[in-house]
């Protein structure tokens, strides 16, 4: 398959999103410029920017900078957030911890309006945050730039040292033997 065949099939969400000098409707719609305003609004709605889009006078023809000058990390990631969510045939979606600059309580949110989504996708997610393990079928421990571990959450929860050392540390727990 050529590059630009798989290009439209794959989403990306890293920890700093690129933010384009353009509005945040043009920013929401980089994967799909013909979407409509119904669904750019779908989008955004389910990416938790609404809230946030009421309190600019022009909403979400609000204009933001090149590399996301005049919006905070949270929101940069949640309009790429909407970005992804707004092209639903895209069918692999790389997320390089994609809720890292959010509060738990939009994390939450988030993460109910996406855990459904996840459901015939591959999906490939970067996190340390202990709560999105759960919803893996297969959890890879790097250490060191190495696989040191595999399988899925109970098995590792069962049997992998690694794994249980990770979670431990994830968790804020001291002492613990890798």
């Amino acid at each position: 398959m050529a590059q630009p065949a798989w290009q439209d099939h794959l989403s990306y969400i890293p920890q700093a999103p690129y933010i384009f000098a353009a509005s945040i409707a043009e920013n929401v719609k980089f994967y799909r410029p013909t979407a409509t305003a119904a669904e750019v609004a779908a989008a955004v709605a389910q990416a938790g920017l609404t809230s946030w889009l009421e309190t600019l006078s022009e909403g979400l023809e609000t204009r933001i900078g090149e590399g996301g000058r005049g919006i905070s990390g949270g929101q940069a990631q949640r309009i790429a957030l909407a970005r992804t969510l707004l092209d639903t045939k895209r069918q692999v979606w790389l997320f390089d911890e994609p809720t890292a600059h959010l509060d738990i309580e939009t994390e939450a949110a988030l993460k109910a309006t996406l855990v459904p989504l996840f459901k015939d996708r591959l999906v490939i997610f970067a996190t340390h945050r202990l709560h999105w393990l759960n919803q893996m079928d297969w959890v890879i421990v790097m250490a060191e730039g190495k696989i040191v571990a595999q399988g899925t959450p109970a098995d590792l929860q069962a049997h992998s040292q690694p794994y249980q050392a990770l979670v431990a540390e994830m968790r804020g727990e001291f002492n613990v033997q890798k």
